[in-house]
């Protein structure tokens, strides 16, 4: 019998997990053709969005390419404003001032630099270490200012212009060092006051400025000289970035050393109100744009080195003190009114070297940053040579756009990056979500739908394994009592004994049996009972260990056959809980009878009774045979046992552990069970005490 159940179990299975089988199939293979559906379509509405974003990119780039463009050849065309009918300062001015290059050098139709001259490339007179050599031994080595001053009136009157001025700037240092200030005085003005200025060459220039740095150290803190130092100072101010009647003006590095001079003053305060303090920072400016024309000059000595160079396009220079960009430009010649000339009607006009910083060519680039650093777009712009000029520092992905800037910035490219994959999702946001949120409703409703479809099988696999397993057990278990009590009892009807003692033997045998079938029945409804959820316990103020004593008493005959040590450890004045006394016997029947059944021949089984943390505890030990870790976790689980087939040695359907649980949790208790391999176990059953008999045990 217990054979045909198995098979029919085995059959049952397996025709659940085929109706599990296709219920999976039938949700799963719907579900995933919804979300394939669904990945094409939101990639299809990315792509489509990313292919617009690019065609949008692309018409803005061409847009801001040609601008850039037409604002270059515009500059370009305003550097010919006049031609070369301006001198080179003028020049320079005009250019740095109004159309913001950071430098310029200026070739004549020779390839001669005309600007910046240096004082090395300006000398026109014999050095003056040359002539006054001797005058300057006695002036700074020997100190002898009066013979000094002498020899240079001397040399005044004997030489030319140019050494006349040197000679008397010499005489008025000799003759302030002597203490005669008006003497000195009256002498430097000679100089700085000199009609020279409008018809002198350049180093003439220098000498005269150097005579108004002079004489405004000499004046510059007396009150009564005021005035003249305020003619001085205008005088030396209007020979910065100018040039005289006859075209001369100062060596670009004594005119820059001049306008330094003049800003150091200013910072010291030992200017009066002169008037021109709004001139400070264009001063500023030109001083850096000539500085740095004078460096890169020094790299271009003359316009042969810029034959490679293409009109009108930017280049790198090649420099080591900072990131340097060049403008090759040849003016068209034009008359005064700015009107062009052609070949025939005016002369060959030189060239221009314009230069740009690397900071300031960034900015010149802001419509590609104005447009390109947006939410969805970076960019990079990067010049012929390689090098970083603008935009972010690291891209975030491979560019989708590569161009070049335009024709005044050959080799130039910029790169077009979206910031985040995101971009796409966020440009095509309202169809994606009509998307997501009807495939996510489909894919909801096929789910629930597949859930509770689960949710019943599962309920009538559990119902169909849990009948089987009834149905086998209580076969198996109801079976071999009623066998063995039929056996016995056909024995005695046959008289199949050979005394009196005998047939006694086998009546206990009988009586035996007939307990172990009252158990399994008791037990079965308890089972029962637990099913239909009727919890039909009395629940009163029962003492702990009168529980225990009822339990002992109840296996003591079992417990007195052959070799079993039974001892019980029943603490004094427990607390009383609130318990159905009969049921909680039942549990401890159990716990006492499992020890028993799966101990070995020499038996050790102890009941203790004691209270801890408000609760009173029921621990029941043995010597036996123990579980593993994994058991003790199945162990209260209905029908479960550890030797689950049914050659088993030990007696019993599985139901004893989950009736104890059972009753222990409808008294708000616990049961668990500590277990070791060959070691035996201990089961625990914790029931609490309720508040108002914990109040009442204070109260004692």
């Amino acid at each position: 019998m217990a054979v045909r159940s198995r098979r029919k179990i085995d059959a049952s299975y397996g025709q659940l997990r085929w109706v599990i089988l296709l219920l999976a199939v039938a949700v799963i293979l719907p579900t995933v053709c919804l979300l394939w559906f669904m990945t094409q379509a939101v990639e299809n509405v990315r792509m489509a969005a990313r292919q617009k974003l690019i065609t949008i990119y692309n018409e803005q780039l061409a847009r801001i390419i040609q601008k850039t463009g037409d604002k270059w050849s515009q500059q370009c065309k305003l550097l010919d404003v006049d031609g070369y009918n301006l001198h080179p300062y003028q020049k320079f001015t005009s250019i740095i001032g109004d159309q913001s290059y950071d430098g310029l050098i200026i070739y004549d139709a020779e390839g001669l630099r005309v600007y910046p001259l240096l004082s090395a490339d300006a000398r026109s007179h014999v050095e003056l270490s040359e002539l006054f050599s001797d005058a300057w031994e006695l002036e700074f080595t020997e100190q002898r200012f009066a013979q000094a001053a002498a020899l240079y009136e001397e040399k005044a009157a004997s030489g030319s212009d140019y050494v006349r001025l040197a000679a008397i700037i010499g005489k008025s240092r000799c003759l302030a060092k002597l203490g005669k200030l008006e003497d000195a005085i009256q002498q430097c003005k000679q100089v700085a006051f000199s009609e020279l200025e409008e018809t002198g060459d350049a180093d003439v220039l220098v000498l005269i400025a150097n005579a108004r740095l002079l004489l405004i150290k000499f004046i510059a803190t007396d009150e009564k000289y005021a005035t003249l130092f305020q003619e001085t100072f205008r005088k030396l101010i209007s020979m910065i970035y100018a040039a005289n009647k006859a075209g001369a003006m100062l060596p670009a590095d004594h005119n820059l050393f001049l306008a330094q001079k003049v800003l150091e003053m200013k910072q010291r305060g030992s200017l009066p109100d002169t008037g021109i303090s709004s001139m400070y920072d264009r001063l500023k400016q030109l001083m850096a744009a000539e500085e740095r024309s004078i460096r890169v000059a020094g790299y271009f000595s003359t316009a042969e080195a810029l034959t490679s160079w293409q009109t009108d396009q930017f280049r790198r220079l090649q420099m080591a003190e900072e990131v340097i960009y060049g403008l090759y430009h040849k003016p068209a010649p034009s008359d005064s009114s700015g009107r062009a000339l052609s070949p025939a009607e005016g002369t060959t006009e030189g060239t221009l070297l314009l230069l740009l910083s690397g900071q300031h060519i960034a900015s010149a680039l802001t419509d590609y940053q104005n447009s390109f650093s947006d939410s969805y777009c970076d960019h990079r712009i990067f010049d012929e040579t390689g090098n970083l000029v603008a935009g972010a520092e690291q891209p975030t992905d491979e560019p989708f756009v590569t161009a070049s800037v335009g024709q005044h910035l050959p080799g130039w490219k910029i790169e077009l990056y979206f910031k985040d994959d995101d971009v796409f999702k966020r440009a095509a946001n309202e169809q994606i979500a009509v998307y997501t949120w009807t495939g996510t409703l489909v894919i909801a409703l096929i789910l629930a739908a597949g859930g509770f479809a689960g949710q019943a099988i599962s309920r009538q696999v559990k119902l169909n394994k849990l009948k089987n397993d009834f149905i086998a057990t209580v076969s198996h278990e109801l079976k071999t009592p009623l066998a063995s009590m039929r056996v016995l009892v056909d024995t005695l009807l046959e008289g199949n004994y050979r005394d009196q003692r005998q047939a006694v033997e086998y009546l206990h045998l009988v009586s035996k049996e007939n307990e172990r079938l009252s158990r399994l029945i008791d037990n079965f409804l308890t089972f029962s009972r637990m099913e239909r959820n009727k919890r039909a316990f009395v629940m009163i103020r029962t003492s702990p260990a009168a529980i225990a004593r009822t339990a002992a008493e109840a296996v003591k005959t079992k417990f007195s056959r052959g070799q079993c040590d039974f001892r019980m450890n029943i603490n004094e004045n427990l607390p009383d809980v609130v318990a159905d006394h009969d049921a909680m016997v039942t549990v401890l029947v159990n716990l006492l009878d499992n020890a028993y059944k799966y101990s070995y021949d020499d038996k050790r089984i102890e009941l203790k009774v004691s209270s801890e943390n408000g609760s009173v505890c029921f621990n029941v030990s043995d010597n036996g045979i123990g579980m593993s870790h994994r058991a003790t976790k199945k162990i209260f689980r209905r029908f479960y046992q550890a030797d689950r087939s049914l050659s088993r040695q030990a007696e019993g359907c599985g139901l004893g552990l989950s009736i104890a649980k059972f009753i222990t949790d409808a008294h708000k208790g616990s049961i668990s069970v500590e277990s070791k391999l060959g070691q035996g176990s201990t089961f625990t059953v914790r029931l609490p005490v309720s508040d108002r008999l914990q109040a009442e045990r204070i109260d004692k």
